[in-house]
């Protein structure tokens, strides 16, 4: 019988023991912190590791968390409820349910803001405040109400960073504790009673927009058209000008042919008439004259008056290098 009992408690007393000496070993990771005490006194801070602490004498000190968040899609309110035992040293992000504030211009804003904060101390932060999140709520609300009571609705919806300077109080404050604000930033502003003219006011500038971007267009377009024709002009001018130029120069080239086509043939007769024992000058005095009176007998508007005597027709043929005579004066008809 007491056989059987031992064989009963052995295994028992092994399997405690086996779980309090599990229990005694302490896995913590990276970025995270463990505060552990002994009889109930700071003994020391785990970093990343496996560590052993006591049994019995040893315990892990754990801390609560209790805060209401938001959504700013379904625009619910949540709260959370944590106990933990390990810290994280990261930097944590918290939407805090929308702030009413009151502006300087007495208009009503609710605010929806975040912060960030990060544990800086874990040690210090354990032992000098409890629920951490919701002490910073708070503080926000506090800071943010009193940051919106000195701008207007138009300042706080034009520049939201105005509001995010409250980060540098808390910051200020919060210090001691071991812990430090990253960031406040405003995610949304609802200004319930101008809500409607906002979007009047907006789609009136959008309009606007469309109006000024239209009659830019619309500019731009006659702008190019115009540049358009005045290219299609230059070129039409600079074509008609090299046409000009062209037919010049080939009216030049013909004038300067024809010039050197009738010295050439001058040459060619003064030399024949030459070689015959003639005068080339006269003759060519000549053909000058036959080709001014035919120039001028072919004129409708030319009159052509004959002298009464041959004379003047003698005279004529005499310059023309004709062997001519006068007759006697009892022949001449008068």
């Amino acid at each position: 019988m007491a056989s059987n009992l031992v064989l009963i408690v052995i295994p028992i007393v092994a399997i405690i023991f086996l779980i309090l000496l599990f229990k005694c070993f302490v896995l913590v990771h990276e970025r995270e912190e463990v505060i552990v005490e002994r009889f109930g006194k700071y003994k020391k801070t785990l970093l990343a590791g496996v560590h052993f602490i006591a049994p019995f004498a040893d315990r892990i000190k754990g801390y609560h968390q209790s805060y209401f968040v938001s959504d700013l899609r379904t625009g619910r309110t949540t709260k959370i409820q944590q106990t933990k035992k390990k810290i994280s040293t990261q930097s944590e992000v918290i939407d805090f349910p929308s702030t009413s504030v009151i502006t300087s211009d007495s208009a009503n804003v609710h605010l929806d803001c975040i912060l960030s904060y990060k544990i800086t101390n874990t040690k210090n932060m354990i032992y000098s405040v409890y629920n951490l999140p919701l002490v910073l709520s708070k503080m926000l609300q506090s800071y943010v109400r009193n940051m919106a009571a000195s701008l207007t609705v138009d300042q706080i919806i034009e520049d939201t960073t105005s509001v995010g300077t409250v980060a540098g109080f808390i910051d200020s404050e919060v210090v001691r504790w071991g812990v430090h604000i990253d960031f406040v930033k405003v995610q949304h502003v609802h200004v319930p009673r101008i809500d409607s003219s906002f979007s009047k006011q907006k789609e009136a500038q959008l309009n606007n927009s469309k109006v000024i971007i239209d009659a830019r267009a619309q500019k731009q377009s006659a702008v190019i058209e115009s540049e358009g024709k005045r290219d299609s002009d230059i070129r039409s001018q600079q074509g008609k000008m090299q046409e000009a130029i062209a037919r010049s120069r080939g009216l030049s080239a013909s004038i300067i042919n024809q010039a050197n086509a009738e010295a050439r043939t001058i040459r060619e007769i003064a030399r024949v008439v030459s070689q015959q024992g003639g005068d080339p000058i006269r003759y060519l005095l000549c053909l000058k004259y036959i080709e001014t009176m035919t120039f001028i007998f072919g004129n409708p508007k030319t009159r052509i008056y004959y002298y009464p005597s041959p004379i003047s027709l003698i005279q004529t043929l005499k310059n023309m290098g004709v062997n001519s005579v006068f007759p006697p004066k009892n022949l001449l008809v008068k």
